[in-house]
């Protein structure tokens, strides 16, 4: 397969200010309705994984979609909510297939065959609601998706130094996938999913993983986990222009209204939740995760405007926060939940409350 996607021919915005006037609209109707809606969580059980559906109107399981002995970690949703997308990363041997939800039916639709041993782990749907990014580990590359045709369009490379690329974030355009590779140096790759180019790398730092572009798509912040720091990359000369400590092993990061980022923390000593100022990198706000252990096992993290969900995957809790509100306590959505992971939301519910 080559490395082109001239097909696509997604419709570019005019500019850096259109595209974060868009994503602030976004995430302004977002945060209106993020106590409605479904949240699907991943479950990464002992024997076989699935994804749970929650109504947040009732605030309960509503259904259970089982993906297999494959173990997945992550979950995406299309824009419009209707589709869901997570990968059989594989338990033992690397998996190699993803899996297409429809959300109002929670029930599978397909399988796309990533081929042999190719560990696909996270993914992101491009604005089309049809076609979506993701990462292949063993690889070094990520591939381009067709989810109603469920086949594999293109594949790219993350580039030369690029070992492991774990974690996928899409420009505010949807013309470029960012993508965290956690081994060896640890970098960042922009991969241009509109151009026949090569990507650009960029050295982030040790562990590099979770990645964000801010409300005003002015700048990335790439987790480092490893070396507990954050890195500011400017997207126009795709350069660090920043590097800062972070606290003991930042795990995911998430944008809120208001200029600000969440990033959640998973040692076991420090897990919390820290809230900064994107201008001036000022802690605003430090949010406890209540647990015994709260920070074993890792989190999945996910903001919708200014409500949070964590799952806590020692425990089996899911919690949610208000972030506009950073003194008030998080409310247990679930508990003794099995092995809750990664997470979405869509603004749409189940048809089981239509019909």
């Amino acid at each position: 397969m080559n490395a082109n996607a001239q097909s696509l021919r997604i419709r570019r915005p005019a500019g850096p200010a259109r595209a974060a006037a868009f994503l602030a609209v976004v995430i302004g109707a977002a945060n209106a309705a993020a106590q409605d809606g479904t949240l699907l969580v991943v479950n990464r059980h002992a024997d076989a994984g699935s994804v749970s559906f929650f109504d947040l109107e009732t605030e309960s399981e509503i259904a259970r979609v089982p993906i297999g002995a494959g173990w997945p970690h992550e979950v995406a949703v299309s824009p419009d909510g209707r589709l869901a997308l997570t990968a059989e990363y594989g338990r033992g041997a690397p998996g190699e297939r993803l899996v297409v939800i429809d959300v109002p039916e929670a029930r599978v639709l397909g399988r796309i065959d990533t081929g042999p041993g190719t560990k696909p782990h996270d993914s992101v749907f491009l604005p089309d609601n049809r076609h979506a990014v993701v990462t292949l580990e063993t690889l070094d590359q990520v591939a381009l998706v067709d989810v109603s045709a469920l086949e594999v369009v293109s594949t790219y490379p993350i580039g030369d130094g690029a070992r492991e690329g774990h974690m996928i974030l899409l420009s505010p355009d949807g013309s470029r996938a960012y993508v965290g590779a956690r081994l060896g140096q640890g970098t960042v790759s922009v991969v241009y999913l509109q151009e026949d180019r090569p990507p650009t790398v960029i050295p982030s730092g040790l562990g590099a993983e979770a990645i964000a572009v801010t409300a005003d798509g002015e700048a990335v912040w790439a987790i480092n986990q490893d070396e507990n720091t954050i890195s500011i990359i400017d997207p126009d000369t795709l350069a660090i222009v920043e590097k800062f400590d972070a606290g003991t092993q930042p795990r995911r990061l998430a944008n809120l209204p208001g200029g600000r980022m969440a990033v959640i923390y998973g040692n076991r000593e420090t897990a919390g939740i820290h809230i900064y100022d994107v201008q001036t990198r000022e802690v605003l706000d430090r949010l406890a995760i209540p647990g015994d252990e709260p920070g074993a096992g890792g989190f999945g993290f996910l903001a919708v405007g200014d409500t949070g969900f964590v799952a806590t995957r020692s425990d089996g809790r899911i919690l949610v926060y208000d972030f506009s509100v950073p003194e008030s306590p998080p409310r247990t959505l679930a508990a003794s939940h099995e092995t809750p992971d990664g997470m979405a939301w869509s603004p749409l519910r189940l048809n089981v409350f239509i019909q």
